[in-house]
């Protein structure tokens, strides 16, 4: 016994007054080896030890759990009702340690992604289906969006992080942004679209029509800054479609050019579905972010699914 002043010291097996787990683990350990013996030499104590858990555990419950069968002893009825909620409670518990160091492990969890449409649609499915296929005790939700909306819910704790594309600066007093890839642009015309010439410059790409993105999107914003560094100030807008789906098909209709991610096309390309226009001057390319809100503490497993974006993104911007 110890006063309120006093601090118990751990103790290994031994009787209490307590109805503990580690009643249910000695009288689990009498049925399962068949004898106070036995469970007393599995368990490194005496005899005497595992006895009085055992009368311990019977005053607690206020009924016999063992009858004399001749020389051994065997379950009574309340004993039996006893040993299968013991055993449960058991099992729980190990299920309960396992999930526990699982989470200290980074092998389960959950994980809550905001993504600009961009990275969401070209980038993050395969990587999170891989790891998801690695991982099979965590739970993923990936949400596609705006930047803005994707920035907005990482900043209101409804995302745990977001990964966008954007040319904007970040804000960091309410964000930590970390540049992860900087997407290569490639312009896309119709295969047998005989107004676009196979190699353009400024002058050129100023008169050609365009399918964007609408105003105020993201990648609209990118598309413009990297067409201003190549010193095309203005174009000629044909029609502005929300998606990269909807953009490609335009393409392919004979609409007009479109300046997309080149992983977004990659398939088009290879199929013959679509021709890269080749544009004069350096290459033009987004930028990518791994945004947290600022201090946002990642869990274990956030942190792995995060060293698996960071690591598989390079590789699959230059495939």
């Amino acid at each position: 016994m110890y006063t309120p002043e006093e601090t118990p010291k751990p103790r290994a097996v031994g009787p209490d007054n307590n109805f503990s787990v580690q009643k249910l683990e000695v009288f689990c350990s009498v049925v399962e080896l068949g004898g106070v013996g036995r469970a007393a030499e599995a368990l490194f104590v005496s005899q005497p030890v595992v006895s009085a858990h055992l009368k311990s555990l019977e005053k607690h419950i206020g009924a016999q759990l063992f009858v004399k069968d001749g020389r051994s002893i065997r379950l009574s009825e309340p004993g039996q009702t006893v040993y299968r909620w013991a055993s449960d409670v058991l099992r729980s518990r190990r299920e309960l340690d396992k999930s526990l160091e699982s989470l200290s492990a980074g092998t389960a969890g959950s994980v809550r992604i905001a993504a600009s449409m961009s990275a969401g649609n070209s980038l993050l499915t395969p990587v999170v289906v891989d790891f998801r296929r690695r991982y099979r005790d965590v739970d993923i939700t990936v949400t596609n969006s705006s930047v803005e909306v994707a920035m907005e819910t990482v900043r209101a704790g409804r995302a745990d992080f977001c990964v966008v594309a954007t040319d904007a600066v970040v804000d960091a007093r309410s964000y930590e942004a970390e540049l992860i890839g900087q997407p290569p642009f490639v312009l896309l015309a119709a295969v047998d679209d005989d107004r676009v010439p196979d190699r353009v410059g400024a002058v050129e790409l100023a008169q050609l029509p365009f399918i964007t993105p609408p105003g105020g999107f993201a990648i609209r914003h990118s598309q413009e800054a990297a067409l201003a560094r190549l010193g095309v100030k203005h174009r000629h807008v044909e029609i502005e479609l929300g998606s990269a789906e909807a953009i490609k098909q335009a393409v392919s209709g004979g609409l007009g050019v479109a300046l997309l991610w080149r992983v977004s096309a990659r398939q088009e390309l290879a199929r013959g579905e679509l021709r890269e226009i080749t544009i004069a001057g350096p290459p033009i390319r987004d930028k990518l972010y791994f945004v947290t809100r600022s201090r946002k503490r990642l869990t274990p497993v956030q942190q792995r699914l995060r060293r698996a974006i960071t690591e598989s993104i390079p590789d699959l911007l230059e495939a």
